[in-house]
């Protein structure tokens, strides 16, 4: 949709061209101050989403970010440490046993997990899953309530309520309050299937990514999914193209600038859940 001076926006559905796009380092990170009138009303509301107590998360920063860099630096080493197994070792226990179809709440088994990889120590509170509860509404939930929670600030005393649960560490921030979404929503799933499913299958099934990414034209150019402006706005709908191609590398945006640290840990983890909830190898 493009109407010169008040809006101008992309959608890219196809798997080629998304995957073309998310690469291409001309189309960066949403920025406020670009574009038409909507683009910078949805870039300052991004800009808003990606922030916990004044301090950008890593999912909004540049690709040349030198805090962002350190940081998915820091996220890679615990990631590889070698007691990475043991740290997480109990909640996974914990997760399969929600898997196998025991009482339990996904977003707070998912904080477990994931809280065991990113901090030390940490465990879920009712504050702390909610706090992603309400991000997670936000985030999924279009346009009109993103408006409305800028309004409110919902999500915003959110993100403040994690950044003091995580002592101001900004992966952590992002891992349960964003990357939490999607965890969980692959919990709930292996919780659904049948425990004769082959692994394979159930992890095919489980994988999931967010609703969509946005990236925003940097200068004019010709990309992929056509022509764009500087502060053109190019929707990439990745969890649809995940649905439709079941592959990790749109799941994650694995090899692109973007491309989640943690692409091969949460397949990982799935797996053992799966295989200790009982799954089929």
């Amino acid at each position: 949709m493009k109407i010169p001076g008040l809006i101008d926006v992309q959608r890219v559905r196809d798997p080629g061209v998304v995957r073309s796009v998310a690469a291409d380092t001309r189309l960066g990170r949403v920025a406020p101050g670009r574009g038409p009138l909507v683009n910078r009303f949805i870039a300052r509301m991004a800009a808003d989403l990606f922030c916990a107590e004044g301090r950008v998360l890593p999912s909004g920063r540049a690709p040349d970010d030198r805090l962002r860099l350190d940081m998915r630096a820091a996220l890679a080493e615990r990631i590889a440490a070698p007691d990475l197994s043991d740290r997480c070792a109990a909640a996974v226990s914990e997760a399969a046993a929600f898997v196998r179809g025991g009482s339990g709440d996904a977003m707070r088994v998912t904080q477990a997990v994931l809280g065991s990889v990113v901090l030390d120590a940490f465990q879920p509170s009712t504050q702390t899953v909610k706090a992603a509860e309400d991000i997670g509404r936000v985030l999924n939930g279009g346009l009109l309530r993103q408006v409305l929670d800028r309004i409110v600030g919902g999500s915003r005393g959110a993100r403040s309520i994690l950044f003091k649960a995580c002592d101001g560490d900004l992966n952590a921030v992002h891992t349960l309050g964003i990357a939490s979404q999607n965890f969980a929503a692959s919990l709930n799933i292996l919780r659904s299937l049948p425990l004769a499913t082959e692994a394979k299958v159930a992890l095919a099934r489980a994988m999931t990514a967010p609703a969509q990414v946005v990236r925003q034209g940097k200068c004019p150019a010709e990309t992929r999914a056509g022509g764009v402006d500087s502060g053109t706005l190019v929707i990439l709908q990745t969890s649809d193209v995940t649905r439709r191609t079941l592959d990790p590398r749109d799941a994650f945006l694995r090899d692109v600038w973007s491309g989640c640290p943690a692409h091969a840990l949460v397949p990982d983890l799935l797996r053992r859940i799966w295989i200790k909830a009982g799954g089929a190898p």
